[in-house]
């Protein structure tokens, strides 16, 4: 008779709690809460102070996770769920909503002014997003798909062109109605594994498909950091290449042309001393 297993006697680990907060991105969201009696914070840095306090705490207990907090959203919420705005319980509900229902931001302990410009910074990185979304909304679908797969065709061979190591991407893509759209993107290549860093580099495939499929003009700027060290600084040397976007192309710019650009003040027209442990290079033509 053969033998019976043995159950092991360990215990397997628990899963640990997710525990969702919502926080105030600044001090004007903070003013537009001090509306509510219930509301207890008079500044925004003793508000943050609190926060970080509290969310510390919340890490003893489970894995804490946070998404922001908009007082115009949470007011809206309120009047749908005939709750009462001035009430900690509906904050609560609040928060519990947009984290289950969102993204959010796992938060490991770093400082909380750290955390919260994580936060902002893909709060605008989203509103980027469904501002491209909308612009797209008139050009025909099929120029929307064909732009989609010329994005990621240069995307795939912009790194194929840099090799291993972090590339970070400066895009602008904008015409004379309305705000330019501005990224910076980080991309890094581990022999054959490719680390987006965040959500940005999809955004600025968005942005790419948009300068495709409306033919808005713009520019590419590429910085890939390389293993050598430049002996005046002791620093890493990055190239730099750079791409004029135009009539839904790419066209290169030669290193003086790009060396220029990077070495001039936008505003003033002043030239700028060029960056240093840095070599502008010729960008390479693209050719599908």
């Amino acid at each position: 008779m053969g033998k019976k297993r043995r159950r092991s006697s360990r215990r397997r680990p628990a899963r640990r709690r997710v525990l969702g907060v919502a926080l105030l991105m600044d001090e004007l969201d903070l003013e537009t809460m001090r509306e509510y009696d219930s509301f207890e914070f008079s500044d925004y840095d003793t508000y943050l102070a609190t926060c970080e306090r509290e969310m510390r705490i919340m890490r003893r207990a489970g894995r804490v996770v946070a998404e922001t907090f908009d007082p115009v959203e949470y007011r809206e919420f309120c009047r749908e769920m005939e709750l009462e705005a001035d009430d900690p319980g509906s904050r609560a509900r609040y928060a519990a909503l947009v984290c289950e229902e969102g993204d959010p931001l796992p938060y490991r302990g770093e400082p909380i002014e750290e955390f919260v410009a994580a936060l902002a910074g893909r709060e605008r990185l989203r509103a980027m997003s469904f501002r491209i979304e909308a612009l797209l909304l008139d050009v025909p679908v099929g120029r929307v798909m064909e732009a989609e797969d010329y994005a990621t065709d240069i995307f795939l061979w912009l790194l194929s062109r840099g090799g291993a190591g972090l590339h970070v991407f400066t895009c602008h893509v904008g015409g004379e109605e309305g705000d330019p759209l501005e990224i910076v993107a980080e991309v890094e290549i581990r022999r054959n594994e490719m680390m987006l860093h965040g959500e940005a580099p999809l955004v600025l495939s968005q942005m790419l498909t948009l300068a495709r499929a409306t033919g808005t003009p713009g520019s590419l700027i590429m910085r890939s950091m390389t293993r050598r060290i430049d002996p005046a600084t002791g620093w890493p040397v990055k190239i730099v290449r750079g791409w004029f976007i135009g009539n839904g192309e790419i066209s290169p710019l030669s290193g003086k042309e790009i060396r220029t650009a990077s070495c001039t003040d936008q505003r003033t027209g002043d030239a700028l001393p060029p960056e240093p442990a840095v070599e502008y290079v010729d960008a390479p033509h693209y050719r599908p």
